[in-house]
């Protein structure tokens, strides 16, 4: 399961680190900066950025996007208006928020990049401000937005439309509490549809958020009260629905919890669901047309983290194990770390997306037979 960022308000309060949510916003924490081999990627990447045209269920959208860096960058507010998508914005937290859950984003601007997190579950991809508009990548609208999208390239154009209904929908149960000294807010979907599992996908959804305010309520008492009335005990847990055809769901799961001193900690669990029997399935399970596959995703990771800049140690991962913490998108899948794994906690949560053509052979279904 994976954790990513808490919220944008909870992170200002609390001042935590800066690839969690509202850490973002501060310009004057030195890690928010990005490298100088990033900003010369960055820099580079927009000197030969390419203007696409971007239609929405075939009328164009009025604003052109771009490509750079091996995707291509959306514009939100002309695409919001064309797909009939809410986009709001918060004064206090600096925040955009686009579409509704389980397919909304949070944008969080800071410099040229922009933080996203998907249905409250932090990215590791970014966005692009550009000319004083914020931009998000195809790739985020395609694996957490709802969207299908394709260019072509002799057309030089991208066509978006809404993904195809699944058969399985859902529903959001809540958890919740505020007795001034302890705060709870624990979200989590629930299934709806015909599949035979659906019974058992929602028992383990709602077991895992009943665990985290078990545990939760378990360490308040233990640390008994606050030093300050001015802090409170918080529990927030949040989801992402990140897969949901072929049978196969995947959902993150992120909880937040704070129990005073300089920063909460987030923690994210990655479920992997075959909807047919509601059993978990093991990345074994998903990639075993390539018993050899751990070799080539140890191979990206450790080149990815040497890539990121000071606060990654390339030299302390091997490799991704016999039971990694994954989720799976339209794009492949994610590898993902948590907090003070490998990284220091102002890395946030290591994330790393591999394509399913980077260790399957062309043709090769990773859904079929689980």
């Amino acid at each position: 399961m994976k954790r990513t960022t808490p919220t944008l308000q909870k992170t200002a309060k609390m001042m935590t680190a800066a690839l969690l949510t509202a850490g973002l916003l501060l310009p004057t924490t030195t890690f928010l900066q990005p490298t100088n081999a990033h900003a010369a990627s960055m820099s580079a990447s927009s000197k030969v950025a390419k203007s696409v045209n971007v239609r929405w269920n075939d009328k164009a959208i009025g604003m052109a996007a771009f490509q750079a860096s091996g995707d291509t960058f959306i514009p939100v507010k002309a695409l919001a208006k064309a797909a009939g998508l809410s986009l709001t914005y918060d004064k206090t937290s600096g925040q955009y928020t686009l579409g509704t859950s389980p397919n909304r984003l949070v944008l969080s601007p800071y410099n040229s990049q922009v933080w996203i997190g998907a249905n409250g579950v932090g990215l590791q991809t970014e966005g692009r401000v550009k000319s004083g508009s914020i931009y998000v990548p195809l790739s985020v609208l395609r694996d957490y937005a709802g969207m299908d999208g394709v260019w072509n390239a002799s057309t030089n154009i991208i066509s978006l439309k809404p993904s195809a209904a699944s058969d399985v929908t859902f529903t959001e149960k809540t958890l919740k509490q505020n007795t001034g000294e302890k705060v709870v807010d624990i979200r989590y979907p629930e299934l709806s549809g015909d599949a035979a599992g659906i019974a058992k996908i929602n028992a383990a959804m709602k077991k895992h958020a009943q665990a985290f305010l078990t545990d939760f309520e378990a360490q308040v008492k233990d640390f008994g009260p606050l030093p300050s009335k001015e802090m409170y005990y918080e529990a927030d847990g949040d989801y992402l629905i990140t897969y949901n055809k072929n049978g196969f769901i995947s959902i993150v799961a992120q909880d937040y919890s704070f129990y005073g001193g300089a920063h909460g900690m987030t923690i994210q669990t990655g479920y992997n669901f075959d909807v047919n029997t509601g059993k978990e399935v093991t990345l074994d399970q998903l990639l075993k047309a390539n018993p050899n596959y751990r070799k080539v995703v140890d191979k990206q990771i450790t080149q990815e983290f040497k890539k990121r800049g000071i606060l990654y140690d390339d030299s302390s991962f091997q490799t991704i194990g016999k039971s990694p913490e994954f989720y799976v998108t339209n794009s492949g899948f994610t590898i993902f770390f948590q907090q003070y794994e490998y990284t220091p906690y102002a890395a946030g949560l290591p994330s790393f997306d591999i394509k399913f053509s980077s260790v399957l052979t062309k043709g090769t279904n990773p859904f079929a037979g689980l």
